[in-house]
């Protein structure tokens, strides 16, 4: 007699929310990867997520018309009826993430508050274990350095609420990208099965 056990296993999505607002900005769905420097050495702390250009109606990708310049085949005619937006930053689709203006020394100040205010927060959060925040406290200088030196590259994004205080995420065009990969801070999200 043989017996034969199933085991099921149920994949939930999880979805990161901004530890100070509750915005939902961005879920594992988007594959987030490690953030690397120029010298491709992982910068601690923080975590990114390439968008794409979809179907406003359907969420469809869209090919955004390069033809065949990388690698595909014959250029396609291109919809002008179909309206494209960013599967990170689109109000029903993505994220409702909204860009704001923001210069370098407002930048330095909003990661000097904004890190002390996470660290505040994951000190305050009987879930988080010591290690975790003494983690973030050792990171936190090695990822805004990181972030200030690339300030120039970034454009900046609240969540929904737009509230000033909460998390941000920091958007730049790779080399030959047509749209934006997005950057994290990893301890400001709270992580969230469903």
């Amino acid at each position: 007699t043989t017996t034969t056990t199933t085991t099921t296993t149920t994949t939930k999505m999880i979805i990161y929310k901004c530890r100070f607002t509750g915005d939902e900005m961005l879920s594992d769905a988007f594959k987030p990867y490690p953030v690397t420097d120029g010298e491709g050495n992982e910068v601690p702390g923080l975590f990114q997520i390439d968008s794409t250009k979809v179907n406003k109606d359907s969420g469809a990708s869209v090919d955004v018309g390069a033809g065949n310049a990388f690698g595909g085949g014959e250029a396609e005619e291109v919809d002008d009826t179909v309206e494209l937006v960013n599967n990170v930053i689109d109000e029903t689709i993505g994220f409702d993430l909204h860009e704001i203006p923001m210069g370098k020394k407002d930048f330095k100040e909003y990661l000097g508050t904004f890190c002390k205010a996470v660290r505040q927060k994951l000190k305050e959060d009987d879930k988080v274990p010591g290690p975790v925040v003494k983690a973030f406290t050792q990171a936190a200088p090695v990822f805004c350095k990181y972030l200030l030196s690339q300030a120039g590259e970034y454009q900046f994004y609240t969540s929904a609420s737009m509230d000033p205080d909460g998390s941000m995420a920091f958007a730049y065009y790779g080399e030959g990208k047509m749209t934006p990969t997005f950057v994290f801070i990893k301890a400001a999200m709270l992580e969230e099965k469903c």
